[in-house]
């Protein structure tokens, strides 16, 4: 199925090899006109219809491939089109593959980053999962031509590497025994390391370590497709059974900020922070959160709803509301039921709680009229989507639609955790290569 470039009242057909408006070879009697050819001779004749004039239609013909000429021989008015193709991994390659001309449009540095300021958020490719004791595997999502080879996605093979998430097109890992965090970009390959700061690099008592990465590039809303190279922080958090430690790095200086503490209420886990705003939220055992805010460098601790019961910590995941700020969906499996809060802060800065929605699994969950076992396994910040993973297969629920997609049978009962990567895919050289993959 192609892709359809729609200007004005027309619309035009991307088929999986040339756009159906381009010269066609046709046989005897066929005249070019414009950019179209046409033999009046092949308009169907249904029963009943009234005769088609020939000089009438080439006129017709020839006043509609003049406009569709236009168009088209305008590169203004052509990347007005080709800007608003579907920002999938495969439609630039197969639009570059029509002509120079269009290549060298899309190939344009310019021309991307308008695409991507245009559709804004990126498209899920996938997710790394991460198993303990096992190396993280990448799982594409989207079907072909879109479908991303997992090899192209290969973890770098380190023994020692923990993955920690992704954002903004970049993936995170931290070594503990080289006490260092590596920035890995996986549509390219390029990998940056990062030290501990001194005071955390030998700290022995810390049970669990996180790090995320926030691109310092805001412009159009990180959809520059460029945070490898862009500024970007880093946060780390050492997580003892009773208390966490905070610090940002800041790759524009090569500096660490001061260590920032906190006394928790249990230690964290090993799920990736939700970034909202300026803060960075963690899920800390039995449901309460760990907030770092970077503007403010504080650390707080945010209670879980008072009217939440339950413990099991992948039964919670926080999240991001649709007016910008954190959010929190349980599994009350005995209810069977997924609840979305919603928090609200007063003036003095507490924090309240607020039920925004409950989803009734027996009414939406797909296969099982009585679902017995359901675990979050992660959430994408970019596309509000959490994985799910039940004793009927592994899901994905979009929060906006409430759309439950099957992704896949997998185990309910391990502690894998799925880091979701969204990503435009519209590095140049990664064009060519998809155009080999998919035309």
């Amino acid at each position: 199925m192609g892709h359809v470039i729609a200007y004005g009242q027309s619309s035009y057909q991307l088929s999986s090899d040339l756009p159906s408006f381009l010269p066609q070879k046709k046989k005897n009697k066929t005249r070019c006109v414009g950019s179209w050819m046409m033999d009046p001779a092949e308009v169907p004749q249904g029963q009943g219809s009234p005769r088609v004039d020939g000089r009438r239609l080439r006129r017709f013909v020839l006043k509609g491939a003049g406009s569709v000429s236009t168009v088209l021989g305008d590169d203004n008015l052509l990347i007005e089109i080709l800007v608003r193709l579907p920002p999938k991994p495969s439609s630039l390659p197969r639009a570059s593959a029509v002509c120079k001309r269009w290549g060298s449009i899309l190939s344009d540095p310019v021309f991307r980053k308008r695409f991507r300021k245009h559709h804004q958020k990126p498209p899920l490719l996938g997710f790394f999962s991460r198993h303990v004791g096992a190396d993280s595997l990448f799982t594409p999502l989207l079907d072909p031509p879109d479908r991303t080879p997992a090899e192209r996605f290969a973890v770098p093979q380190e023994s020692d590497w923990d993955f920690m998430g992704c954002r903004h097109g970049l993936a995170v890992l931290i070594s503990q025994p080289r006490r260092e965090i590596v920035v890995w970009e996986p549509l390219t390959g390029q990998q940056r390391h990062v030290p501990f700061p001194k005071g955390l690099d030998n700290y022995a008592k810390c049970l669990y370590w996180h790090s995320t990465l926030l691109c310092v590039d805001a412009e159009d809303g990180h959809v520059h497709g460029d945070c490898f190279s862009s500024p970007f922080k880093l946060v780390l958090i050492c997580a003892c059974r009773t208390r966490a430690f905070g610090v940002v790095y800041d790759s524009a200086s090569g500096f660490w900020g001061n260590i920032i503490s906190i006394v928790t209420t249990g230690p964290m886990l090993s799920r990736p922070g939700v970034l909202i705003g300026s803060a960075v939220y963690w899920l800390i055992q039995e449901g309460d959160v760990l907030a770092f805010d970077i503007e403010r460098q504080s650390l707080s601790i945010v209670k879980k709803p008072t009217d939440v019961h339950g413990s099991h910590f992948m039964r919670f995941q926080p999240l991001r509301t649709d007016d910008g700020a954190l959010g929190m969906a349980v599994i009350q499996l005995s209810k069977q039921n997924i609840q979305l809060w919603a928090s609200k802060s007063n003036s003095d800065g507490v924090v309240s709680w607020v039920l925004q929605k409950t989803v009734q699994l027996d009414e939406r969950f797909p296969r099982s009229p009585h679902v017995n076992v359901l675990l979050m396994r992660g959430y994408d910040e970019d596309t509000n989507t959490i994985f799910l993973s039940s004793d009927s297969g592994d899901f994905t629920l979009q929060l906006e639609t409430m759309q439950f997609t099957n992704i896949g049978r997998g185990d309910p009962w391990s502690f894998r955790i799925y880091y979701p990567y969204t990503s435009f895919y519209t590095t140049g050289a990664l064009l060519l290569e998809m155009v080999e993959l998919n035309m």
